[in-house]
């Protein structure tokens, strides 16, 4: 049949067919790669269904806005979100769990949008990741996380899913 066609109509022909299935390819490789890629990861300003639940505001600005891989040191992180106005400085800041494990924030200034991750490994900490340097993990489901200011004062609670 492609042998009838003059070769522009075949061209086409061909060119068309590219089109498909370049189309098909891009979307499944986009599809795979977004519930492979973002599996897990915190959506800032949205919920995650299953996930924890902040139980108090942040007077701050500052919530944790997720936990992530409870249980596990190597996967164990908080998320925090700064949803306020202002510069908050988290110098001195202290994130706790029921059992008393705390740590402590360096100095650190949270601008209007930004968010952190508190890992429970050890690493070097930058700007939007910090690390608490342990090797068990913290977290443990049903758990509250704590988010107290540097005068004691609680900005955050949130429920471990």
């Amino acid at each position: 049949m492609l042998n009838r066609l003059s070769p522009g109509k075949r061209l086409l022909f061909y060119l068309a067919i590219n089109i498909v299935v370049s189309a098909l390819t891009t979307l499944l490789v986009l599809t795979l790669w977004s519930r492979l890629a973002f599996a897990g990861a915190p959506q800032i300003g949205g919920s995650l269904s299953g996930a924890g639940s902040a139980t108090s505001p942040a007077l701050s600005g500052v919530s944790i806005n997720a936990v992530l891989g409870a249980g596990s040191a190597a996967d164990e992180r908080v998320v925090l979100v700064h949803t306020g106005q202002q510069d908050v400085s988290l110098a001195s800041w202290r994130l706790r769990d029921e059992n008393g494990n705390e740590y402590r924030f360096p100095a650190l200034v949270l601008h209007p949008g930004a968010q952190v991750s508190v890992h429970t490994t050890s690493g070097t900490d930058s700007v939007s990741a910090l690390f608490w340097g342990r090797t068990a993990p913290v977290w443990r489901s049903g758990e509250l996380a704590r988010l107290l200011d540097a005068s004691g004062g609680e900005q955050a609670v949130y429920t471990v899913p």
